[in-house]
């Protein structure tokens, strides 16, 4: 059997940030269960967000060339997606914001709006935030983990919102966050694992948004 391809995604601007340590406990997790894991670092990279080309290209790829760009073809390619940021004025930051717009072309070829991922996957959509637990922030990952349906098909996305953690090394720091993640990880490759239950997946659904 070929070995499961999965990305993680980084939106935080802070390498050791929160966020971004709940990314590798998940990923560790899914190289646990024999996935080949990749970490992409938005801030490391120059590149722009959508620029509304309208329509995106006929073979549902992105018009715009920058750094990002081989990123999104190696994204199409995984079958598991971390996507990890933390929350600045109450959404992701603007990193993870600017890279999720870019997956417009993932609904949109050619002006028809509907799914054009192929094959099934499975992800993992992370914030991280200081405050208390707050349901609107839970409500900001649950979002993108819904509009990650409008793409292909995800058998299961799993969500973690994670609140009081501030400094850096925060989430490092709490054993049982960290093997949270890691489970998830491992989860989310048995998913994909023929033979496994597929879960549900996590977030709400509905119609594609127009280009």
């Amino acid at each position: 059997m070929e070995r499961l391809k999965a990305m993680g995604i980084a939106g935080s601007p802070r390498r050791d940030g929160n966020s971004a340590a709940l990314l590798e406990a998940v990923l560790a997790g899914a190289a646990d269960g024999g996935a080949a894991c990749e970490v992409v670092r938005l801030n490391d990279l120059s590149f722009r967000g959508c620029q509304a080309c309208r329509p995106c290209t006929p073979d549902a790829t992105c018009r715009l060339d920058d750094e990002l760009s081989g990123v999104l073809e190696r994204l199409r390619e995984a079958d598991l997606w971390v996507l990890a940021a933390p929350i600045y004025f109450d959404g992701v930051s603007g990193q993870m914001k600017l890279f999720f717009d870019r997956l417009h072309h993932l609904i949109n070829a050619a002006g028809e709006v509907r799914p054009l991922l192929t094959g099934r996957r499975a992800a993992a959509v992370v914030v991280t935030y200081e405050d208390k637990p707050r349901d609107d922030y839970r409500d900001v990952a649950d979002r993108l983990a819904g509009y990650l349906s409008w793409m292909g098909e995800f058998v299961r996305v799993a969500v973690l919102a994670e609140g009081r953690l501030g400094p850096a090394g925060a989430a490092a720091a709490r054993d049982d966050l960290m093997a949270r993640a890691r489970r998830v990880g491992r989860e989310l490759v048995d998913d994909l694992t023929p033979g496994a239950a597929p879960g549900a997946p996590s977030g709400p659904n509905g119609p594609p948004p127009g280009p």
